[in-house]
């Protein structure tokens, strides 16, 4: 079993060619092989005697056929196949009869026609047309035909569920493979603009919220007035500069990072903290008033105050004392403004100023 698995798998001798067409084709192949040989064997093997050479060189056809998928193009092995289907189809009609079925495989190629070829739309209804009339002149030339061999109603039933199934078979394979790749595209395109979201209302360093999506969440939160209050409490990094001149960028880093976790650990669920800016914060307090973000902003100061940042030292020479960590410990300064639900800028501006008055006045502090 797996011998037959890894022989309709293999790859395709051209280069730059689709293996998926050629591995659809040959599940076909022998679909149709199958369901050949269960055809004759339900209307007996005197049908051999009646038409031999029209049996033999169809199943050699198909023998052939499926041999030459390892070797020619996709589009040479795809139109080889329908255009055997469609030879077959109308060569056994009258073999086994018009209640066998066999008209039912041109749904196959006309599958095939819109989900294995490339092109323009209008190319691929041009062939679902040549598929149709062939289909009408099918009807027009052998509908109501008896089988050549005289056949019991049982086998006259079991022609039609093998071919049926065969045909059945064949649509949903073909659907499902040709599906998944557009299913998987789909997946793949979502999880893009999931993350083209993500990565464009967020703050790359630190994950918090970045400038324009904290706006966005303010509006609507402007836009339902769902709150009974809403307070800002914008925050700066006392001395950040000096971080930066004295460890570098990269502990600057870790420094952001880490206030932003103590950010995230400390402020209550339904808060919004964004990085506004360098080393500046902004965070918005839902059903908190002046009173009540004044005395929670400052018990958050008093442990980012206390709290020692490590920075593992790496080894190189950019790190002081090379492999010994860093322990830094930073301030930050607050300045807090209760939103009046009617002009959002002025609110900001008013926190970000209370901010310039408490670096004014010695910072780590919090002003209202």
């Amino acid at each position: 079993m797996l011998g037959i698995l890894k022989l309709i798998n293999k790859d395709v001798r051209s280069e730059n060619e689709s293996r998926k067409v050629i591995v659809v084709l040959r599940i076909l192949y022998i679909v149709v092989f199958l369901a050949f040989i269960l055809d004759i064997f339900y209307v007996g093997f005197d049908v051999i005697k009646v038409f031999p050479y029209r049996i033999i060189c169809l199943f050699l056809a198909d023998i052939i056929l499926f041999i030459i998928t390892y070797r020619s193009k996709t589009f040479t092995s795809l139109l080889l196949f329908m255009g055997f289907l469609g030879v077959w189809t109308l060569l056994m009609i009258p073999c086994f009869g018009w209640s066998a079925g066999m008209q039912n495989y041109f749904i196959i190629i006309l599958m095939l026609c819109f989900f294995a070829t490339h092109g323009r739309p209008i190319v691929k209804f041009f062939y679902a047309g040549l598929v149709l009339l062939v289909r009408i002149l099918t009807i027009l030339i052998f509908g109501g035909i008896k089988p050549v061999i005289q056949i019991s109603q049982f086998f006259d039933k079991c022609l039609q569920i093998t071919n049926i199934s065969a045909v059945f078979i064949s649509i949903i394979f073909i659907s499902y493979v040709f599906s998944q790749k557009q299913t998987e595209e789909e997946s793949k395109l979502m999880k893009y603009n999931d993350r083209l979201k993500k990565e464009a209302s967020t703050d790359q360093l630190t994950g918090l919220y970045n400038r324009r999506k904290l706006m966005d969440v303010f509006k609507s939160m402007q836009k339902y007035n769902k709150y009974t209050s809403i307070s800002l409490a914008m925050g700066d990094i006392d001395f950040f500069k000096n971080v930066n001149d004295t460890y570098g960028h990269d502990v600057g880093d870790e420094v952001l990072k880490s206030i932003a976790d103590t950010m995230r650990e400390k402020c209550p669920e339904n808060s919004v903290i964004s990085r506004w800016g360098g080393e500046e914060f902004l965070i918005i307090f839902p059903n908190y008033n002046g009173d009540d973000t004044f005395q929670f902003v400052d018990n958050l100061r008093l442990c980012i105050e206390n709290r020692d940042i490590v920075i593992k030292g790496d080894g190189s020479d950019n790190s002081p004392g090379n492999n010994e960590d860093i322990v830094i410990n930073v301030t930050m300064t607050y300045g807090i403004s209760e939103y009046d639900f009617k002009d959002i800028d002025n609110t900001i501006k008013e926190a970000d100023n209370k901010l310039y008055i408490g670096k004014q006045n010695g910072r780590n502090q919090v002003v209202y």
